[in-house]
């Protein structure tokens, strides 16, 4: 962000609040992935307009009307993810059931309205499981960043001392840590500096174990008018659970410090859907649908350690484990959709969908004794900083035979940066955990095929190749106190899974 005050930097950067999120915990939650069957992800998840599917019904809920019987289906996931930075390799294998859903088919005997169907419907809409590692050089130290967060802070509101007021309530994570542990002091004339370590440049080395999921469940509504418009709503519940550990270890030639960080989040929250399908003619189907913003109840428990062997004594500090409560309202989200059905033997369709992560908001729950403005300067942050993001769907299927079809299909979901937040990395932070991801732009390359036994069982399997490389920072670029603008360099971290999947379903 161009000519910030170091004043603001320190609201938002070095957040001094135990009980605080930032944006990103705000984004963590927001940006969902693509599941669904085994039939939509092999058409890169297009079916927006096509309906007859459960993923369909989770995009559209217009989807539903399209089922002229009742279905039940589930479907089963194996993926394999890897996470490089450098010569840093960490891989990690998950199985997990990614959708079940059912659809009732109830005739009105109705010209005008001759059906109704109701639905329930399962899908992962993330998954958090992932390990990385990373290892380089810094031009700058951690505890260069945490000298200058210090500034102007008494070291007598830093220190923990038995029986005393606890500063983890009031004071920043960070500068409790270094200043407890011996990285920091305080000079003479009141100035801030790092414990001596020869003005060396860091080896670093960064550690991350992340588990969780968001699951959403979806119940819906819908029918066709006059064989033309289809309409459905839904009610959508996701939850939501994540577990973060990370370390993050500087050395230098005279020993080194290592600061380790428990967090997690669980919750739930709700939402609706809502959606129309039109069709002019038989071979062609228009699509929209709205999501509301999913409104969170969250609960947070963090913890953080720091030790070192630099010195002869190695001290050490922690925090305990402190919990917070905090809302989070996601964007609202619209896709557009357009499917051609050929010849009853060729599909051909394309989604398009927009998220406004700009309209991202924290807040205190309802009871809380925090002031209702708390949040304002990260939802403020928020704001300025986050923009529109698109997302891009494309598919096609051919039935070679009546029993087997062939699919292929490609996905493009771009990263919710503005252009400020990309090139300046000046994000802000809670607690001590510093080590974030500027993610970048993700990629689905997907295929499968499908298989009906009979008009009552069918079988679908697909492919999904993700590719996504993102910027991870050991800590943010940040402004001192003299207004002088720190980079900190970003490692590159290439994320790349396979996953394949198998839906098995029964039509009646």
């Amino acid at each position: 962000m161009k000519k910030i005050t170091y004043i603001l930097i320190s609201l938002l950067v070095f957040s001094t609040g135990v009980f605080a999120q930032t944006e990103i915990d705000a984004l963590r939650f927001s940006r969902e992935d693509i599941f669904g069957t085994a039939r939509a992800m092999s058409m890169g998840g297009a079916f927006g307009a096509l309906g007859g599917d459960q993923t369909g019904v989770s995009i559209n809920p217009a989807g539903i009307a399209i089922y002229r019987s009742s279905e039940v289906v589930g479907t089963l996931g194996l993926m394999g993810e890897r996470s490089k930075v450098g010569n840093e390799t960490k891989n990690r294998t998950t199985f997990d059931m990614d959708n079940i859903g059912f659809v009732g088919y109830y005739p009105l005997r109705s010209d005008v309205m001759p059906f109704i169907n109701f639905g329930f419907t399962y899908n992962r809409a993330k998954s958090f499981n992932k390990n990385i590692s990373a290892f380089g050089e810094l031009e700058n130290s951690l505890l260069d960043f945490i000298v200058d967060g210090t500034f102007g802070r008494d070291p007598n509101q830093l220190r923990i001392t038995e029986g005393g007021r606890d500063p983890f309530i009031t004071q920043p994570w960070l500068s409790v840590l270094a200043y407890n542990t011996g990285l920091i002091n305080q000079n003479n004339d009141g100035s801030w500096s790092p414990i001596d370590t020869n003005d060396e440049m860091p080896l670093n080395r960064i550690r991350m174990r992340e588990r969780g999921y968001i699951n959403n469940y979806s119940f819906t509504m819908g029918t066709t008018i006059n064989d033309v418009l289809s309409i459905g709503a839904a009610l959508n519940i996701k939850d939501i659970s994540y577990r973060l550990d990370s370390e993050y270890d500087e050395d230098f030639s005279n020993g080194g410090f290592t600061l380790e960080n428990m967090l997690t989040t669980d919750g739930a929250g709700v939402g609706a859907k809502l959606g129309i399908i039109y069709r002019p003619v038989h071979q062609l189907r228009i699509g929209a649908a709205y999501h509301t913003p999913t409104w969170y109840t969250l609960t947070e428990t963090a913890r953080g350690e720091m030790f070192e062997d630099i010195t002869d004594y190695e001290f050490g500090a922690k925090s305990a484990i402190f919990q917070n409560n905090y809302t989070l309202k996601t964007p609202e989200k619209w896709t557009f959709s357009l499917a051609g059905v050929l010849g009853g033997s060729f599909i051909a369709s394309v989604d398009y969908e927009l998220v406004g992560y700009q309209n991202m908001r924290l807040g205190v729950p309802a009871g809380s004794s925090d002031r209702k403005d708390f949040y304002d300067p990260d939802n403020k942050f928020i704001s300025d900083e986050f923009k529109l993001a698109s997302t891009v769907r494309l598919g096609m299927e051919y039935r070679f035979t009546p029993q087997f079809s062939g699919r292929l299909g490609y996905a493009w979901m771009q990263n919710p940066y503005g252009t400020e937040l990309k090139d300046y990395a000046d994000v802000a932070f809670a607690r001590s955990n510093s080590i974030f991801r500027m993610e970048g732009d993700t990629n689905y390359f997907t295929g499968g095929f499908g298989y009906r036994f009979n008009r009552n069982f069918f079988l679908d399997f697909a492919l999904v190749y993700k590719t996504q490389t993102d910027e991870l920072y050991p800590f943010p670029n940040w402004w001192n106190e003299a207004d002088e603008f720190f980079v900190t360099t970003p490692f590159e971290l290439k994320n790349n899974s396979l996953r394949g999947m198998v839906t098995l379903g029964y039509r009646f």
